[in-house]
């Protein structure tokens, strides 16, 4: 039957419904963000998915249906990397899959959103589903994350052995997939450990001839400072870093925040699927 749908009553769905999306994408992947910023995510995605629907009267389809998320995930988390967007991306795309087409499935066969009543039954060409669906959807996707929550911990974010580093210098910021390294018995003159990230992961804290410079190996006169250390490979004595403004670790739902921290560059890639090591004595609070 044809229905009249307000564009308020949109919105607002879609903005409830994007900014829940947007949070457990951000607890599947390993990323934190504000309430304020997921909110903020979701309104940004229902606001441009409302303001399409009324200029062109159509939905946008599958492409633009992925812009939406991807702006969604840009302002909610603000991901400073590719690696990172497309993690964020890949968690939000399984969540919106289990609120959309599984429970869509689920429902169908078992029409267990009666339970709220037969509601308003829309054309199924609009794309719109009964209030019913999202109900029943966004619950059985917070009942499941919950419930696997030790699973996904274990299979997916692995948070015994990686978390997420964010570094702040010279008032730019970028961040890194960390393996947390039990061996990795390093300090500083203050007796605090030290994190040591890829050149690759923290190049957008230097301009283009900053990076040119010390793929050269050009050391002096770019900011960084040195720490005496010394291993096989490493003939000079020294690692070589930044003096961090900020350094902020996400390991699980922990987040710990340091102030004028060392963080130390390699110039070599790391062979796992990280981007850093960790010691973790940086994850006990100050």
């Amino acid at each position: 039957m044809e229905a009249t749908i307000y564009i308020d009553v949109l919105f607002f769905t879609n903005w409830g419904m994007n900014s829940f999306l947007l949070w457990c994408a951000g607890r599947l992947a390993g990323f934190r963000a504000g309430k304020a910023r997921i909110l903020l995510g979701g309104f940004v995605s229902a606001l441009l998915y409302c303001l399409w629907l009324y200029f062109f009267r159509r939905n946008g389809g599958l492409l633009f249906s992925l812009l939406l998320m991807a702006a969604g995930i840009a302002a909610a988390y603000l991901p400073k990397r590719g690696k990172s967007l497309l993690r964020l991306f890949a968690a939000a795309w399984a969540v919106s899959f289990l609120m959309g087409g599984a429970a869509a499935a689920l429902l169908t066969l078992t029409n267990v959103q009666t339970l709220f009543g037969h509601g308003l039954i829309l054309r199924r060409n609009a794309g719109l589903y009964p209030w019913q669906m999202l109900v029943w959807s966004v619950g059985m996707a917070y009942a499941l994350l919950k419930l696997g929550g030790k699973w996904i911990e274990s299979h997916i974010q692995r948070r015994r052995e990686f978390c997420t580093i964010s570094v702040l210098w010279r008032g730019r910021r970028t961040e890194g997939r960390a393996l947390i390294d039990t061996g990795n018995g390093l300090r500083q003159e203050d007796g605090r450990g030290v994190a040591v990230l890829e050149f690759a992961a923290l190049q957008p804290l230097f301009t283009p001839e900053e990076s040119v410079a010390l793929l050269q190996g050009v050391r002096e006169g770019l900011g960084l400072c040195a720490l005496p250390y010394s291993s096989l490979g490493n003939p000079d004595g020294r690692l070589w870093g930044v003096r961090a403004e900020q350094l902020e670790i996400s390991f699980g739902e922990m987040s710990v925040r340091y102030s004028d921290i060392f963080v130390g560059i390699t110039f070599e890639a790391f062979t796992g699927a990280y981007e850093g090591l960790l010691p973790p004595c940086l994850l006990k609070e100050e």
